[in-house]
């Protein structure tokens, strides 16, 4: 399957940047964005939540008034 998702992909972008029409370009990001959900290697963390509890996901410096001590 991959390899039929990757030679779409491929065939239609040098469509697209042919110039043979724009909507083979728009076909081929689709089948790319595709092509990268599908792979296991990008997900760095992965659990299931049961009810009540919660993932906070947090960008930038530590916040130091929450320790846990």
């Amino acid at each position: 399957m991959e390899t039929l998702l990757r030679y779409l992909q491929v065939r239609s972008f040098g469509r697209g940047m042919r110039g043979y029409n724009t909507a083979w370009f728009v076909v081929g990001a689709a089948l790319w964005m595709l092509i990268r959900a599908r792979r296991s290697e990008d997900v760095v963390y992965r659990t299931k939540l049961h009810p009540g509890e919660r993932l906070i996901i947090r960008s930038g410096p530590p916040d130091l008034s929450d320790t846990g001590s």
